[in-house]
């Protein structure tokens, strides 16, 4: 993890459960940093580190139970269905044709990056 991968857990992980959240703005005065920095930092924690980092509309937390997670993992899915459902209407097609593509595009880019990165082995693809 890099020093700025750190800084920003360190920040985040005393704020434990969905009362305690705080926002990416406030990170982001904390620590000078730019919001869409911030973000992206926390997304790569996520998906890249595997750290358990819900948020809801008050912002960023560490979720503490299983009930935080649920209603967390819910809200992901409930916000995921629904764009998947606006790609569907773009495009006049169903909402499974739109996620099979998204699976492909995931696979293809998970590909070229481990080409880029020097590997020709291909990631499995969680999910």
């Amino acid at each position: 993890m890099t020093f700025e991968e750190n800084r920003r857990w360190e920040i985040l992980r005393v704020y434990r459960g969905k009362d305690n959240a705080v926002t990416g703005k406030q990170i982001a005065e904390w620590t000078e940093l730019e919001y869409d920095f911030i973000r992206s930092v926390i997304s790569h924690l996520v998906n890249d580190h595997h750290f358990l980092i819900a948020s809801n509309s008050k912002g960023y937390y560490v979720p503490e139970t299983a009930e935080e997670i649920f209603e967390a993992t819910r809200s992901l899915r409930r916000r995921g269905i629904s764009i998947l459902v606006r790609a569907a209407r773009l495009q006049r097609t169903s909402v499974e044709e739109v996620f099979h593509q998204g699976v492909l595009e995931e696979e293809g880019f998970r590909t070229s990056v481990n080409k880029a990165d020097g590997r020709n082995d291909k990631k499995e693809v969680k999910g």
